[in-house]
């Protein structure tokens, strides 16, 4: 198994391995190293069955239900279908621009996500990129006022786009309003820490992002979203050493640390240029933080 670095400061190309064949305990215990390491994993050429994809998966622990299960896979109800493909009868076959907001997979959940596996079926002639952020070296580069700011503080997550000033619905999407608005309705605010130790590593980060974290727990709005802006702002720099962007070919599979990173889906193709993917989740812990 060879490890590549995919940027100066984080994500790696993993190569030597095929995942549609069992990986002995050696090589797996590598695997999740530079996982922890690394933070997001790419490993290119994979052809994976759905049944493969989530025998890979529960590796790393136990697999989520997907959130939406209209668009789980046909073939195993663990996978969650990501496409821009409408059927004939003007229905989606999977989620239609998901991720189109910078995001932690779940943190809107009381126990958020551990890690995501997305496997790359087809791609966009044009576009269809993701973009990742790491929210350790976030946390490292905070201004020392912003720092004072947030520690010790709760930010409140939600999934409704509509309960959110930061996010708009996809036209593109045909369910969409109808979709938050019964997450709306249903799903309540959780409360997550707005910087988080890592459970594995011990490293301290950011645990907020644009898409779920709404507000500030105990503060008021108008203060707590003047603190996000700030918070976002600098989290976002495409600049800055904790940015980077990953060009899908098909066939890719690529993990990432929840507990780690922000990602967003860049989008920029058309409906009619087919982008699909196969996504699972392992379900992690609550999040907490240790102050140093």
């Amino acid at each position: 198994m060879e490890i590549k670095p995919l940027s100066s400061n984080f994500g790696a190309e993993i190569k030597g391995l095929d995942l549609r064949q069992p990986l002995d305990e050696g090589a797996f215990n590598s695997l999740y190293r530079a996982f922890l390491d690394h933070h997001v994993l790419a490993i290119r050429d994979q052809e994976l069955s759905p049944g493969q994809q989530v025998a890979f998966t529960e590796r790393f622990g136990i697999i989520d239900r997907p959130v939406n299960p209209r668009y789980k896979h046909p073939d195993h109800d663990r996978v969650l279908v990501l496409s821009n493909e409408i059927c004939t009868d003007g229905t989606p076959i999977g989620v239609v621009s998901a991720g189109d907001f910078w995001h932690s997979d779940s943190s809107h959940h009381v126990n958020p996500a551990k890690l995501t596996i997305l496997h790359s079926i087809k791609n966009p002639s044009k576009g269809g990129d993701t973009e990742f952020c790491n929210m350790h070296l976030v946390h490292d580069h905070l201004p020392e006022d912003l720092r004072k700011s947030v520690e010790g503080r709760f930010g409140i997550h939600h999934s409704s786009k509509l309960l959110n000033p930061r996010t708009t619905i996809s036209p593109d999407r045909p369910d969409g309003q109808a979709n938050y608005e019964a997450s709306a309705r249903e799903r309540v605010q959780v409360v997550q820490p707005l910087l988080r130790t890592h459970p594995e590593t011990g490293r301290a980060l950011v645990y907020a992002s644009p898409r779920f974290t709404i507000s500030i727990k105990d503060m008021e709005d108008e203060e707590a979203q003047q603190i996000l802006d700030e918070l976002f702002a600098h989290m976002t720099d495409r600049l800055a050493p904790y940015y980077m962007r990953y060009q899908w070919r098909d066939g890719d599979v690529v993990i990432w640390d929840n507990r780690s990173v922000n990602h967003r889906a860049v989008g920029g193709y058309s409906m009619d240029d087919i982008r699909c993917l196969h996504r699972t989740i392992v379900a992690g812990d609550k999040a907490f933080y240790l102050r140093a």
